[in-house]
């Protein structure tokens, strides 16, 4: 099987990353408008749907996913939890803590934050919230999975790339390309650095060239054992 590994971005060594939605419920958010005898100066409401099975379940649950998009209130945000049932009911979870439903959501700290700060928690406007006594704490929702492929080009690049002495556990290794910029191929040694380097890290170089208009180094490489 041809090499595989943690898929990194080669010319700027940055990590691959993708969003791991597996398994998630994300509940939907619908802003209110004005809520009457509430304060509506200090406070924009709003109003999360669950599941039933989540309002069954709601003494012993703890967090909820939801996407809260940008809003410019400079208000703090109090929510309610709406349920459906499958008979089309519709009743509202109560907050054990004063008997109302309604939710204060705070920073992950339990601080004041406003809606319209969101986005420094996640830009995305995906959150995760933690009930914690009467409040639900605001998480950023944004998880992310390191894909994992086919690593043989970036393997190359990174050989070419490395200096003997810059890779600590294994200080002869690398290729050092930078130290034959502007040197002739054949007579500098890096066509015997090339064959070295690559074959202890089980790859073969069919064939090797430079893009005379660019200064590429092109290699035709393969794996050993692939």
């Amino acid at each position: 099987m041809p090499r595989q590994d943690i898929l990194i971005e080669a010319d700027y060594g940055e990590l691959v990353t993708a969003d791991n939605l597996t398994g998630r419920t994300v509940c939907d958010f619908t802003l209110l408008g004005r809520i009457d005898g509430m304060d509506n100066e200090k406070y924009a409401y709003g109003e999360i749907t669950v599941s039933e099975h989540f309002g069954a379940r709601f003494p012993e649950a703890d967090s909820l996913h939801v996407r809260i998009p940008y809003t410019a209130f400079y208000r703090e945000l109090k929510v309610r939890l709406r349920v459906m049932t499958s008979g089309g009911d519709t009743h509202y979870l109560v907050n054990p803590a004063d008997n109302t439903s309604w939710f204060v959501i705070r920073d992950r700290n339990g601080a004041q934050i406003r809606l319209s700060e969101y986005g420094t928690v996640d830009a995305e406007g995906r959150f995760l919230l933690v009930r914690c006594g009467g409040d639900l704490l605001l998480f950023g929702g944004t998880d992310i999975d390191l894909p994992i492929g086919a690593a043989l080009r970036q393997n190359e690049v990174f050989l070419l790339k490395a200096s003997p002495g810059s890779l600590y556990q294994h200080p002869t290794t690398g290729v050092g390309l930078i130290d034959f910029l502007h040197g002739n191929f054949e007579n500098t040694g890096l066509a015997v650095r090339l064959q070295r380097e690559f074959e202890n890290d089980k790859m073969v170089i069919n064939n090797a060239y430079m893009n005379s208009e660019t200064g590429e180094l092109l290699l035709d490489v393969t794996e050993r054992d692939g």
